[in-house]
């Protein structure tokens, strides 16, 4: 046992001092501990008593190799994830959150695929479990830790959102899917960290985020991320969050089929915009055609719905989504048009102060709400709006009856020029910070593609093309002119 830990704590050495001496040994290391650890380990026992002597902190690598080695043999012991060995709560659950806890980045980025599979094997246990609320910060932290900036996407941002959806703790996932993303894995990621480090050096306490080999990821993976994450914002009625969510889904390329997921989003697409700015929306521009063919004819009655909305009938409106309460059912949408129904309401009642400064409750109820609440219920309806909504008017009652009132709209209802300061300066350093970080992206994703394959393998056929293209020009310019000697050699043979 002891030349097994001495074995697996031979990384990382004081001898690497250097980003290549590092990278070297971390590769060697990694390989031969592959090699030979299903030799050294053969029980999930003995992989326990290792984890055991190891620190996740110093010895990251080593632990998550021998964390992911037991994982696997203990479920083919298991043959499923009902069993109690992989459940929330036992000794391998807590293994694998001491290593998400305090792991150190430059290690695990060289194991991605072990990194991969305990993940899985975290939100997987949670879910199995019914519990995946436990799964949840580990697994939020974990990202953050490895990539502060979340700029990178990794398949722990999907096991986030989705735990975070199952668990309805749709604030927690706030810190990862608010950060805008940059960058997805390629294999250009090895070279940009060995040109960005041999330009500042390497430092131990350097977190490089990218993985290498680059961790794989799926073109439905990609989908459904960003659907969960325009469904947590839609959980937090952040509805213009949710529509760029959903929109980056609608418009992703596509070849010969559209992925039922982005029919989804569309779906969803259309409800949010109704919701958010009470009338539909034109679809990107860059919206594959044939994405949009499929949208049209797979999504037909949401499209139905929202040409009822903006025709501005309540009957209307309220005669298709009855008609369509199986549909929003199976869709999992009934609660979205729910909201579009409120929507409806909220717009109509707001449509009156562009045409009456007050008007009583009893035409409110007439022109807006189609009679469908009485004098009572207009009147807490009216309240409700202005608490929640901050809806600019008053409700007063010109008489002693209680049963008349009135709805007096509010022209001035401007903020104060000291709160107006406050929050544009608030604004303008948000927007400052974003910019900057998107600037330091676009100049990181630039060197990315100058050192990616493709980059180069298009740099080599332009070189061709012109080369071809120069060789091309000269010899045709010098058969020209030969041509043109010839001819006026044999034009002078005639005239003689």
């Amino acid at each position: 046992m002891d030349h097994v830990l001495h074995q697996l704590r031979s990384f990382p050495s004081p001898a690497d001092t250097s980003h290549e001496a590092y990278e070297t040994h971390a590769l060697e290391y990694y390989v031969s501990t592959r090699k030979h650890l299903q030799h050294i380990l053969d029980s999930p026992e003995k992989a326990q008593n290792v984890l055991e002597l190891l620190d996740p902190s110093t010895h990251s690598l080593a632990y998550l190799l021998v964390l992911n080695f037991y994982i696997n043999q203990t479920k083919l012991r298991a043959r499923n994830m009902e069993t109690g060995d992989l459940l929330p709560g036992n000794i391998l659950w807590s293994r694998a959150l001491s290593l998400l806890k305090s792991f150190d980045p430059n290690q695990i980025r060289r194991a991605a695929r072990e990194w991969r599979n305990v993940l899985e094997f975290i939100s997987g246990a949670a879910e199995a479990g019914n519990k995946a609320l436990l799964a949840i910060r580990p697994v939020r932290d974990a990202i953050i830790r490895m990539d502060p900036t979340c700029a990178t996407f990794t398949v722990a941002h999907l096991y986030l959102t989705r735990l975070c959806l199952l668990a309805k703790a749709y604030k927690v996932a706030r810190p990862v899917i608010d950060r805008t993303i940059f960058a997805i894995p390629s294999s250009a990621d090895r070279l940009f960290i060995q040109h960005s480090q041999g330009e500042s050096g390497f430092h131990g306490s350097t977190r490089p985020y990218l993985f290498e080999p680059p961790m794989k990821l799926t073109y439905a993976e990609h989908l459904q991320y960003f659907i969960y994450g325009g469904m947590i914002y839609m959980a937090l009625k952040e509805w213009s969050k949710a529509r760029h969510f959903l929109s980056i889904v609608i418009t992703c390329p596509v070849v010969n089929a559209v992925s039922l997921i982005m029919v989804e989003a569309y779906k969803k697409w259309v409800l949010v915009n109704l919701i958010e700015n009470g009338t539909t929306a034109s679809v990107p521009k860059i919206t594959s055609p044939l994405a949009m063919k499929t949208y049209k004819a797979l999504a037909r009655p949401y499209d139905a719905l929202a040409t009822a909305f903006i025709s501005g009938k309540w009957e209307r409106l309220k005669d298709e989504a009855e008609a369509g309460q199986t549909i929003w059912s199976d869709d999992n949408n009934n609660g979205l048009v729910q909201q579009v129904l409120l929507s409806f309401r909220k717009k109509a009642v707001r449509g009156l102060g562009a045409t009456f400064a007050s008007v009583t409750t009893t035409d409110v109820s007439q022109r807006a709400l189609s009679n469908s609440m009485d004098v009572r219920e207009t009147e807490r309806y009216i309240v409700a709006l202005a608490v929640k909504e901050g809806f600019p008017a008053s409700l007063i009652h010109p008489s002693r009856d209680p049963n008349t009132s009135m709805l007096r709209f509010l022209t001035d209802h401007s903020e104060s020029s000291i709160g107006l300061e406050v929050s544009l300066e608030e604004q303008l350093r948000s927007q400052h910070q974003k910019l900057e970080l998107l600037i330091q992206n676009i100049q990181t994703s630039d060197r990315k593609l100058e050192l990616s394959k493709e980059y180069i393998s298009h740099l080599r056929k332009a070189q061709k093309r012109n080369d071809a293209a120069s060789k091309g020009t000269v010899g045709f310019s010098g058969r020209k002119r030969d041509q043109n000697v010839d001819l006026d050699e044999d034009m002078m043979d005639e005239l003689q």
